[in-house]
């Protein structure tokens, strides 16, 4: 640089024949051959931004800025801010000042301000006499650069799709996610997913982004020639529309006329038997769809697909299997109902023939057992039926279950309370899990409780749904265990998975009542309102980072943020979902999802484990947890399952859901018979296992103790048995699990 600037200083300014200052050639060429074998671009600058030299690449690249023919002569002498207007106040105008000013080489990339503009990597060296910038063009470098970190993003994007499509859930709420997914990603206005209708003439906009209100799940476009869409069905590939006024190919739908639309790419989506419709983008303004645009809208389209087909194969499993259970109830009912009707007739006719007193009193007993077996056999044939009928009104159903119910206990009086008009109408699968806890709930009753009257009241304050059976019977003691068995646990099941807690209250000689409230599905926040979410996360980076995520996404407040049980306790009123992590500094924080049902029965929560301890996540889900999230999952991902909780999905599977609530039961029952266990030892057997937790031996616990060796070994005969364990080592192990004794 310093053989750089001495020739430049040598290139000043002279004055002409009048006096005037005027900016002279390099008289010697050495210094010109020297600047013009640079390979980069090369000029410079005096203190007065006026050019002092620009070597032939240079004057190339800026021919091109200008958009117009220049000469050496044209940019000599000429200040640079004045020929470039459009880089004043931009980052190059602040870094040539910047090196100027301070004196100081830079180095740095950026694009040149206009339309398309190149980048540039630019390399800056200040000195008295003014500034030399040496640039190459790196515009190719960049644009693969956007180019591969596009790619990377797309395929992110459909990665994350296709987990959403393998987690279940409703097609719906997938393809609204899809086209915001496309929207974000081809940097367009519109998007949509419009669904071929039965008969194949039209397509419904299922899903969309951009469009007027009441657009999505009302407009319908032709499927033919009318319409992108309709042509894109009958095309074997992507579509793609640069200008839509001269488009001579297909018509123009209403629907892109009216939003100005003037491109667009669409591709089909495949389904079970024939395309299931169109994923289309469209822009207001001109725009070249490459290759890569359709090809990332087929990845997505097939996303769709495989989702929808999965939705369509269950939807004909489920079919399948009602039918089957269809069939299976009516055999029951018309063959082994009669069958067993037939029995008990036969048996209580033989009863009333028969002289022998022992053998009568063995066939009335046979009698009954058969009756009971035909009660149970109703029980089964009405339970069949019920996801068949899951589209009758609520009330007709239950009306249907407790007249069953009435002839199976004649004696039982058993009344029905039903209050507004909430279920006036079909509940559909939440009606029928509601009916099979209500059914369990009568069961018990009927067989356990002795009473003679029954009440089923259900009724819907607000926005909540609540449910009570209650009996007159008598009754028992909750602190003692009481009745707790299948049918109790199959009801707390069930009311879990609704989003419920159920409650059983009762006391000696005073009846029993179960008891649950619920949100109905569908009654939680709407598509227009807001969902306000509680982040409880004592990491402050990752809650920042998590409400970051959902500030930047449509819908979504977030009503409050706590870094502890107790902090979060005080933030529960208003809450529809929160985002508990559950190892807080101040205990587990599942505990925090009663308190939040307390204040609000509908609100939902999702639980975050940095853990993958299974006892752990069963004991959230039990606690009521409609999700569990690895801590280490993307923020796009808590936010989605929030989204889709939202919307009424399910985020576990049921079977796996069943299975962590019966783990949390078995683990509960361990935890009550360990306790019973340690009770039953002895301040001396505590003695001798603290002892042995201190690492002594036999002789050295004897011999702190006062005792012979002998009777240690007795009292650890006895820890054993007690314990239930085979050796010292278990013994110690269960001691310290359970908090017995310290080690030290």
């Amino acid at each position: 640089m310093t053989y750089v600037t001495t020739a430049l200083r040598r290139r000043t300014t002279r004055p002409d024949a009048s006096g005037r200052r005027r900016y002279c050639r390099m008289p010697d060429r050495r210094y010109e051959d020297v600047f013009e074998r640079i390979t980069d671009l090369f000029h410079a600058f005096d203190r007065g931004w006026r050019f002092t030299y620009v070597n032939d690449r240079a004057l190339l690249a800026l021919r091109e800025l200008k958009g117009e023919e220049l000469a050496r002569e044209d940019l000599l002498g000429k200040n640079v801010w004045e020929m470039f207007p459009d880089a004043v106040g931009t980052t190059i105008y602040r870094k040539y000042h910047e090196a100027v000013r301070e004196q100081k080489a830079t180095e740095f990339e950026q694009q040149y301000p206009s339309p398309d503009g190149p980048w540039y990597e630019m390399r800056l060296y200040p000195s008295e006499e003014g500034l030399s910038i040496y640039s190459c063009d790196i515009t190719e470098r960049k644009r693969a650069q956007e180019e591969a970190e596009t790619r990377a993003h797309r395929q992110a994007v459909l990665a994350e799709l296709g987990k959403r499509a393998l987690a279940g859930g409703d097609a719906s709420a997938l393809m609204d996610d899809a086209v915001a997914f496309v929207a974000r990603a081809l940097g367009v206005e519109y998007a949509k997913v419009v669904e071929l209708l039965p008969g194949g003439e039209e397509l419904l906009v299922r899903a969309g982004v951009g469009w007027d209100e009441g657009v999505v799940g009302r407009t319908t476009e032709g499927a033919d020639l009318g319409s992108q869409a309709g042509y894109t069905l009958l095309s074997e590939g992507p579509v793609i529309v640069e200008e839509l006024s001269t488009e001579t190919r297909f018509g123009r739908p209403p629907l892109l006329v009216e939003h100005g639309v003037v491109g667009g790419a669409t591709v089909a989506i495949p389904g079970w038997d024939g395309p299931f419709g169109v994923l289309g983008a469209h822009t207001g303004g001109r725009r070249a769809f490459t290759e890569d645009d359709a090809n990332f809208l087929q990845g997505v389209a097939n996303v769709l697909a495989m989702r929808v087909e999965r939705e369509e194969a269950q939807e004909e499993l489920d079919r399948v299997r009602e039918a089957e259970r269809s069939r299976v109830a009516r055999d029951l009912h018309d063959e082994a109902l009669g069958d067993l009707t037939y029995a008990v007739a036969e048996a209580q006719h033989v009863q009333s023939i028969c002289t022998e007193e022992e053998a009568a009193q063995r066939l009335g007993r046979l009698a009954a057992a058969l009756k009971r077996v035909g009660e149970q056999l109703r029980g089964a044939v009405y339970d069949l039926r019920l996801g068949q009928e899951r589209e009758r009104p609520f009330t007709d159903l239950l009306d249907t279950l407790v007249e069953l119910h009435r002839t199976m206990a004649p004696d039982l009086r058993i009344s029905t309370d039903v209050r507004d008009g909430l279920l006036s109408g079909p509940l559909g699968e939440t009606g029928t899990e509601l009916l099979r806890i209500i059914g369990e709930a009568l069961t018990n009753a009927r067989r356990h409780s002795g009473a003679n009257n029954v009440r089923v009241a259900v009724w819907s304050p607000g926005d909540t749904l609540s449910v009570e059976v209650s009996d007159d019977g008598r009754g028992f003691d909750p602190s003692a265990g009481g009745p707790g068995g299948t049918g109790t646990r199959g009801m707390r099941e069930r009311a879990r998975l609704l989003g419920a807690d159920l409650r059983v209250d009762s006391a000696p000689g005073e009846g029993t009542t179960v008891r649950f409230e619920m949100a109905p599905r569908g009654e939680r926040a709407g598509p227009d309102e807001e969902v306000r979410v509680l982040l409880v996360e004592d990491h402050a980076a990752v809650r920042e980072a998590i409400a970051a995520a959902f500030e930047q996404e449509a819908g979504f407040e977030v009503a409050a943020q706590a870094g502890s049980l107790e902090e979060a306790r005080g933030m529960l009123e208003g809450v529809d979902v929160a985002v508990v992590d559950l190892g807080l500094p101040d205990g587990f924080g599942g505990d925090l999802i009663r308190d939040l049902r307390g204040v609000n029965p509908g609100a939902q929560a999702i639980v975050l484990s940095a853990n993958p301890d299974r006892a752990e996540i069963a004991r959230a889900v039990e606690a009521g947890a409609a999700g569990v999230l690895n801590k280490m999952a993307h923020l796009n991902e808590v936010v989605g399952a929030v989204r889709r909780l939202q919307a009424g999905e399910t985020l576990m599977p049921l079977q796996e859901a069943v299975e962590l609530l019966r783990f949390a039961g078995s683990r509960r029952e361990e935890e009550h018979e360990a306790r019973q266990a340690i009770g039953r030892l002895t301040s001396r057997e505590v003695e001798v296992l603290q002892a042995l937790a201190e690492g002594l031996d036999s002789g050295k616990v004897a011999e702190r103790l006062h005792i012979s060796v002998k009777t240690e070994r007795n009292h650890t005969t006895s820890i054993l048995n007690k314990l239930g364990v085979h050796s010292r080592l278990q013994a110690l192990v269960f001691a310290i699990r359970h908090g017995v004794v310290r080690v030290r």
